[in-house]
């Protein structure tokens, strides 16, 4: 009963100390689980045999006996982790195993941190390198007219770099465009900031603002800001240009100036022809002509400086020349072609001409029922003007007008002429040109 009982004690505090370990001595656990629970059956059997006797001893024999039971029953399901216990070899085995891991997590260690050195040293150089461009970004734009600003998507401003006088940074950050400008300027300028909002597409602009009670005029862009793929504002670079406008209206000025002394230099050059021709009838019949071929150059005058002498385009120079001429409201005259730009010097020599082909029309005794004139730009890089006059057989073109439709025009532009006479439809007029600096297709804006 005693051995029972020291058995049972020395298993208890072999589990205790045990419980947060894995494995044992496979041996020994099995034996003392068996001697156990063979001393458990029987002491059991001895108190039943002697179940009539004993008293006391046969109680501690069943409590020794139940303490055994116990046990061996406890220590019966951790037999499967005594068996997996390590031996010494194993245990040296994962001892290297564990020096060979933390000497490669030493390695990796100073791997990481190498890459870690490294990727501090080139975020220092782009730091730097970003300080540079932001330090030339400024000096470029230090006293420049060019301003640049950011709005987000509210069209607030959150960023400005050298705004336009006499505005300041604190006067613009924070606020909208409404807060700052007239209202059909803010309008203008919010509804092309929502346009590249919605569409996502930077966009050109030239905007009058009025600033310190002083118009001033920009140009500029603005283009959408994009944020993790969708655009979350917008940035607006604008260049003043108000020194240039009022440079353009002055120039405007001076022209229209010229052009109102050239206009009186030809009256007085008409004045002086009528004076001279007083009393000579041939001379008198020189001097009609004449007179108009000179209006029409000075119609072509007036029209380069509506257009700021960069040249005008071709319907407006056949509009005109139908305009100017007296006897031509009952014939029909169509226009047909793209728009066209004629430079300084074509459109000169181009108004004579159809001056010409009109005056010849209002002259004939049989006038035109319908006139053509159309032209078109050719896949060779060529251009084709025809003037075709219908429903007559009369109309004769003057001995200058022959010469100036014939020789002149071809050579300025650049090319031959392809018919000029009377055919069975009517008087037809062709020439071919070619597409250049003097000649060419004005673009639509987008």
């Amino acid at each position: 009963m005693a051995a029972c009982a020291s058995v049972s004690a020395g298993l208890v505090t072999y589990l205790v100390r045990m419980r947060h370990r894995n494995g044992g001595l496979v041996g020994t656990s099995a034996l003392l689980c068996v001697f156990v629970l063979a001393l458990a059956i029987g002491t059991i059997g001895q108190m039943l045999s002697e179940s009539t006797g004993g008293g006391i001893f046969i109680l501690v024999e069943m409590v020794t006996a139940v303490i055994a039971f116990v046990v061996g029953i406890a220590v019966w399901p951790m037999i499967p982790r005594l068996i997996g216990q390590p031996t010494r070899q194993e245990a040296n085995e994962a001892n290297a195993l564990l020096m060979e891991g933390q000497e490669a997590n030493r390695k990796l260690i100073a791997q990481l941190s190498d890459l870690n050195r490294d990727l501090e040293s080139r975020v220092a150089w782009r730091t730097a390198e970003l300080e540079t461009v932001r330090h030339r970004f400024e000096v470029a734009l230090e006293g420049s007219d060019i301003s640049v600003l950011e709005l987000d998507a509210d069209l607030v401003f959150t960023w400005v770099h050298n705004p336009p006088e006499p505005l300041t940074e604190d006067d613009i950050l924070g606020r909208q465009p409404a807060e700052l400008l007239l209202p059909a300027e803010a309008a203008e300028f919010m509804n092309i900031g929502r346009r590249v909002l919605a569409g996502s597409k930077a966009e050109r602009f030239e905007i009058s603002l009025t600033l310190g009670g002083r118009q001033r005029w920009f140009e500029g862009f603005i283009e959408p800001l994009r944020t993790d793929g969708s655009v979350g504002g917008i940035l607006a670079a604008a260049i003043d240009i108000s020194r240039y406008k009022e440079h353009e209206r002055e120039m405007r000025d001076i022209l229209r100036e010229l052009t109102h002394r050239s206009k009186n230099l030809l009256a007085v050059v008409q004045g002086i022809a009528r004076q001279s021709v007083e009393g000579s009838p041939e001379a008198a019949a020189f001097l009609a002509p004449f007179g108009s071929r000179l209006l029409a150059l000075s119609a072509a005058h007036e029209l380069l400086v509506q257009n700021g002498w960069r040249g005008i385009p071709l319907d407006e120079v056949v509009t005109r020349a139908w305009a100017d001429v007296e006897g031509t409201m009952a014939i029909r005259v169509e226009i047909d072609g793209p728009r066209v730009l004629l430079g300084p010097d074509v459109a000169q020599n181009v108004m004579l001409g159809a001056h010409e082909l009109v005056a010849a029309a209002a002259a004939a005794e049989q006038p035109p029922e319908r006139v053509l004139v159309s032209w078109a730009l050719l896949p060779d890089g060529g251009f084709r003007l025809d003037w075709r006059m219908f429903g007559t057989s009369s109309i004769k073109v003057s001995g200058f007008g022959q010469r100036l439709l014939r020789t002149v025009l071809p050579v300025v532009l650049g090319g031959e002429v392809t018919t000029l006479g009377i055919s069975d439809a009517g008087f037809a007029y062709g020439v071919r040109g070619r597409i250049g600096p003097q000649l060419h297709l004005i673009q639509r804006p987008a």
